[in-house]
């Protein structure tokens, strides 16, 4: 499945809320100079955070969680950045139902997975290519 990079600032900017929340606001300029983007277009992804319910924000503020990482399933997210906004079906014609299927189908592969977990699966993968490294990695031919 190919991640939009929406999606993957969508992502980046929850990890980044989660890492720096503890219930205070954090300004959009310094989530988009951390996570090296346009400050409109973090906003417009912060926006669809903040439109998803899982951020929150006030002019003059910032923006912080409304719900933890570990209550965000991974399918909510995928749901806020790439399902939303795909037209309704009006009749059941081939298009619809075969989105509806790839939306049951999604649905239920993600079930359970959370943006904690994937971030804690990236800070998993990231001790292993450390000790790689310091070990000397692979060898090579």
């Amino acid at each position: 499945m190919r991640m939009n990079r929406t999606l993957a600032y969508g992502l980046a900017c929850l990890h980044y809320l989660g890492q720096h929340n503890g219930g205070s606001w954090n300004q959009v300029a310094e989530i988009s100079r951390f996570q090296g983007l346009p400050a409109p277009y973090c906003n417009k992804v912060l926006q669809a955070l903040v439109h998803a319910g899982f951020v929150e924000s006030q002019k003059g503020k910032g923006c912080r969680l409304r719900r933890e990482l570990d209550k965000i399933s991974v399918w909510e997210l995928m749901e806020a950045f790439t399902f939303n906004g795909a037209p309704a079906a009006e009749r059941e014609q081939i298009p619809g139902k075969l989105y509806k299927k790839l939306r049951e189908e999604v649905n239920h592969w993600l079930v359970g997975l959370t943006v904690q977990d994937v971030v804690d699966m990236s800070a998993e993968e990231e001790k292993k290519d450390a000790r790689g490294r310091e070990y000397g990695g692979a060898a090579e031919d």
